[in-house]
């Protein structure tokens, strides 16, 4: 697949007082340290952080709408893919240390039978920055880009330095391989969310 656009940013979307009210919510929730697929990651150390899972619910309505208008608009503008499902978001903090090494987030087959979203595959990924830019050092989002020639190794990571804008979504094929460099002080905060969509014909 070829792609025209490898990824969309929507800076400072979300507002400060609604990163507030989300942080706080999310930080009343039970966390858990992240784990990753055993064929994907042997080793056990390809990721390090937090995570804890923010329910579809009635009184987080509010965040979902946010988000899914996002991707939506995202969507129809860059990559028009028939998209009808997403997953819990997931709150994600990286403390000191921490990061998540070169990964997708599309598996290799879609989802099975007796899954929430059987038949489903990821499409598009989505990243909300909760955390202002002077609360942590390193923790830097960087993304493949697949514009770029074989032959310019230089151009075909591209690290996002704008991502850091607190509020802001950045929205890209699931695909696509991406990491989370290591935080090297303070904390990183962050929404993560997967939508869904019968696979690619």
């Amino acid at each position: 697949m070829r792609l025209r656009h490898s990824y969309c940013l929507a800076s400072e979307y979300i507002k400060p007082h609604e990163c507030d009210r989300i942080v706080e919510i999310c930080e009343k929730l039970s966390a858990s340290t992240a784990e990753t697929a055993k064929d994907t990651d042997p080793k056990g150390d390809k990721r390090r952080s937090k995570i804890a899972w923010l329910a579809d619910s009635a009184a987080n309505k509010w965040i979902y709408d946010r988000i899914n208008l996002c991707v939506a608009t995202a969507n129809k503008e860059f990559w028009h893919w028939q998209m009808d499902g997403h997953e819990p978001l997931q709150y994600t903090t990286y403390g000191t240390g921490q990061y998540y090494q070169w990964h997708t987030d599309a598996s290799t087959s879609p989802y099975g039978k007796s899954s929430l979203w059987p038949g489903k595959v990821r499409k598009i990924s989505v990243t909300v920055q909760l955390s202002h830019p002077n609360e942590y050092e390193g923790g830097d989002f960087m993304l493949e880009e697949t514009r770029a020639a074989p032959d310019r190794a230089q151009d075909r990571i591209k690290t996002l330095e704008e991502a850091r804008k607190r509020g802001t979504v950045i929205m890209f094929p699931s695909h696509l391989f991406h990491r989370v460099d290591e935080v090297t002080s303070g904390l990183r905060r962050s929404l993560v969310g997967w939508y869904l969509g019968f696979p690619f014909k």
